[in-house]
């Protein structure tokens, strides 16, 4: 039965490889993800392992203190004390910080703040024998002017030693130069860790940028004597350790700074994840497809086993034994693609100019067992079914041709309409907003509704495919073509459901996206009477240490054109005991202006220090009414109460508290964090923002747009999302053109003499591709219909509970991308027909007749 069963796979080569190249592209995205994530995060792990090689103990802020606007620091008498510790040897104070970004020589602008920019106080014993850093070139940093900067900072700026170099600071209103003295580089000549910039200062000196005052350390890192585990000296250092700070070692420090990789890698790992199981879930289709098609066509050679004496078992496991090879095959070659795309990747980035952290490639036991596991049991489930099946053919039909008769619908018809209803039902409870029922009853109707209209497809087939085939049928050729399309519903619906799935879930996002694009467009144009607006564009919630000098824009109101100017002061910062309040400064009667805002009760132009206005979400949140008294928690003077003087409405640009300029002095730092500038009307808006800019250039972390370009900046994250999904939508395509192509050759192969007799009575070449072409032509926009209709549905579903929760402001249906869509798909079903058809055109018309 073995021995068979194999022979009969190797007779159908083809087709099981076009079946298992979903499987290919499904397991590739499982190992690529696992080996990529390994592999980085084993090259990074050694990195904080490097980092941290001398470090037995470091002593920093615990959690809470962290938290807190403003960490305790240590001071050189906590270093002493914990230098008398039992078992230190020594001590170092860490004066570090990042966001120290340094400005390019050649154009005088500042390096591109999306990778780690760092500072750090250097005294010159820190360049010690096998130490981290050594001098590469020229000497350590002496006086308070003076900077080092390692060789890989000085590539990316151009400078050399001698040089003077400008370098922004966090809290600073100004960007200023030093003299770079030395170049520095890591144990074995590497110029960077992982193509982070470093600038080294002076130690008081750090202290004074960072923390504003000499004498304080933001940790400290101990060397343990010989003979002293690092767990020994943790437990007698915690002993000393002043309030607020804690000791954890070496060990535990370069795992803390790991976490942080961590959740990125898990990110990485998980959208690998996701294009794995759209073309794996994609690909079951196809191979549940192929394994009934065959089933069909083998139904005498099934039969005539079962006749001698083949069991119910062994017929099954036949199949499945064909899929365990298939999915066996398929995985491995996934496995090596995998393999081969997370070293590509890996080498991307350092052509790109993203250097990382020393390293090879990590090709685990999890990466390997996963691609397996997924690539195999999925390929085997798919086949379940049709196993079944082909144990269910009687041994009768080895006796003579039997046509079996097509299945009711009725069965799968109910169930597909049962579960729909629920999911509609579902979808209702989500759109009615119930306390803690929104979100799982959004996703369990979004699953149940693809599940539901999967089954109904079958039924579907006739009414929809027939009504579409009637468009493209002008001859008795495409005729035939439309009725081959109808003749087995179950068949086409499967294939057309493998390419519904990718479609469905793009064309929710593409609403979605559209939606949320519209909103941000009618509320900046409606809501915002700022023609060029000033944004700091550091990803960390808003503290006052980042941003620009308010100072620029009175600057800026001296522009010819120039009506008004308003800069804006945001923190987050705990209210009335909540953590995560959101805190703004600003002058009212301008913002009340330029901001659209809607007075709802008392006065939103207050003249006290200690009054403020807020959003009406904000106050009913809180129970607030005019007269009402909330408590913030500055980071510079502790607790403070304000007084509501007035509540305004709630908008996408207005919201919060929102206190007078006079207040930004408790705040952390002095910077604002957002810019809007008023524009006369006969004013040249290009020439105002690019005076704007170059008032701006010493802010690396400041951009200044007009409104436009400010519009693109906010929806560039939603177009970035839509390009995932569009790859997505890609990637079902693929698969669902590799179904279409399977099911086509495979139909081609059962109708072959059908094919010889309609040859033979004068069908030419032509129109046997032509009916071939239509076939195809219709699978293909038939599932893309139902999946731009379901994604349609269910987008603006989520759509509108979203503008409940006035996240959006209205809803958009994005007619050109679906129409796309189902321009796409068409040329898919064109091009998928291409072989098939040739393939049906040259059959032998006699071989063909004869043929059984």
């Amino acid at each position: 039965m073995l021995r068979a069963t194999l022979k009969s796979l190797l007779s159908r080569k083809l087709r099981l490889v076009l079946s298992g190249f979903a499987i290919i592209l499904g397991v590739m995205f499982v190992a690529s993800a696992f080996v990529l994530t390994d592999s980085l995060g084993g090259r990074f792990e050694q990195l904080f392992q490097t980092v941290n090689k001398d470090v037995a103990v470091q002593v920093q802020a615990d959690d809470k203190a962290r938290e807190e606007p403003e960490p305790p620091l240590l001071t050189d008498a906590d270093l002493g004390r914990l230098a008398t510790v039992d078992g230190v040897r020594s001590v170092v104070g860490d004066a570090s910080s990042d966001g120290i970004i340094p400005f390019r020589k050649d154009n005088g602008k500042a390096l591109p703040a999306g990778v780690p920019h760092l500072g750090i106080g250097l005294a010159e014993d820190d360049f010690v024998a096998d130490g981290l850093l050594e001098l590469a070139e020229g000497r350590a940093a002496r006086a308070d002017d003076e900077v080092t900067l390692t060789r890989y900072t000085a590539e990316q700026t151009g400078h050399t030693v001698g040089d003077r170099i400008k370098i922004y600071l966090p809290r600073s209103a100004t960007s200023p130069e030093w003299t770079i003295v030395g170049l520095l580089e890591y144990s074995g000549g590497r110029a960077t860790l992982g193509g982070e910039t470093m600038v080294g200062f002076t130690v008081p000196e750090a202290q004074r940028l960072f923390y504003g005052r000499t004498g304080v350390f933001g940790a400290a890192q101990l060397q343990a004597e010989p003979g002293v585990s690092q767990e020994t000296l943790k437990q007698r250092v915690a002993t000393a350790t002043p309030t607020g700070f804690e000791a954890i070692t070496g060990t535990e420090v370069a795992e803390e700074q790991a976490s942080g990789l961590k959740q990125l890698l898990t990110f990485v790992n998980w959208f690998f994840l996701g294009f794995a199981l759209i073309a794996l879930l994609v690909g079951m289709f196809l191979i549940f497809n192929t394994f009934n098609i065959i089933i069909a066509q083998r139904s005498r050679e099934l039969a005539l086993l079962r006749a001698l004496g083949a069991s119910w078992r062994q017929v099954t496991g036949s199949v499945l034994v064909e899929a365990l090879v298939v999915g066996v095959i398929a995985s491995t070659l996934g496995l090596g693609a995998g393999i081969a795309v997370a070293a590509g990747l890996q080498s991307l980035a350092a052509a790109i100019g993203f250097p990382l952290p020393e390293g090879g490639l990590t090709v685990s036991g999890t990466a390997i067992l996963a691609s397996y596991l997924v690539g195999v049991v999925m390929t085997v489930i798919a086949a379940l079914v049709p196993a079944i099946r082909a144990a269910g053919v009687p041994p009768i039909a080895a006796m003579r041709d039997l046509v079996a008769p097509d299945k009711s619908l009725r069965g799968l018809t109910v169930t597909g309409g049962v579960i729909t209803a629920i999911s509609v039902a579902l979808l209702a409870v989500g759109l009615v907003g119930v306390d803690g029922l929104t979100a799982p009853a959004l996703g369990g109707g979004v699953l149940l509704a693809v599940v539901g209209v999967a089954l109904l497809s079958p039924a579907l087939t006739r009414p929809v495919a027939g009504t579409l085939g009637r468009l493209v049928s002008w001859d008795a050729a495409t005729g035939i073509g439309r009725r081959n399309t109808l003749r087995n519903p179950r068949r086409t619906a499967v294939t057309a459901v493998a390419l519904m799935v990718g479609v469905t879930l793009v064309s929710a996002v593409s609403v979605i996206g559209a939606s949320l694009k519209a909103s941000v467009t009618d509320l900046v144009e409606n809501d915002l009477s700022a023609e060029v607006i000033v944004t700091t564009t550091v990803m960390a919630p808003p503290n006052g240490k980042e941003g620009f000098d308010p100072a620029r824009l009175d600057q800026a109101a001296r522009i010819p054109g120039v009506t008004a100017v308003l800069a804006t002061h945001l923190a987050v910062l705990p209210v009335d005991g909540n953590p995560n309040g959101y805190v703004q400064a600003a002058d009212l009667p301008t913002a009340r202006s330029m901001m659209s805002m809607d007075e709802l009760a008392g006065t939103l132009t207050p003249t006290g220090d200690n009054e403020a206005i807020v959003d009406d979400g904000t106050a009913e949140d809180n129970g607030w009414q005019v007269g009402s008294t909330f408590v913030v928690t500055m980071p510079v003077g502790g607790d403070r109460t304000y007084t509501v003087a007035g509540i305004y409405q709630r908008t996408a640009v207005a919201s919060g508290v929102i206190l007078p300029p006079s207040q930004v002095r408790y705040f952390a730092g002095p910077l604002a964090f957002q810019g809007l500038v008023q524009v006369a009307e006969d004013a040249d808006v290009a020439a105002v923002t690019r005076q704007v800019e170059q008032l701006m250039a010493d802010y690396p972390l400041v951009a200044v747009v007009d409104q436009a370009s400010f519009i693109a900046q906010q929806t560039a994250a939603v177009d970035g999302l839509l390009a995932i999904f569009y790859v997505l939508l890609a990637l079902a395509v693929l698969v669902a053109f590799l179904g279409i192509i399977n099911t086509l050759v495979l139909s081609i192969y059962e109708r072959t003499r059908e094919l010889g007799l309609l040859r033979a009575v004068g069908m030419a070449r032509a129109q046997v591709v032509a009916m071939v072409g239509v076939e195809s032509l219709l699978m293909a926009v038939f599932g893309c219909l139902l999946g731009v209709g379901l994604g349609v549905a269910l987008g603006v579903t989520v759509t509108e509970v979203l503008r409940n929760l006035d996240a959006i402001s209205m809803i958009a249906l994005p007619y050109g991308q679906l129409i796309g869509f189902l321009v796409a798909a068409a040329l898919a079903g064109v091009l998928a027909a291409a072989w098939p058809a040739w393939r049906a055109s040259r059959l032998n018309v006699l071989q063909a007749i004869s043929y059984e």
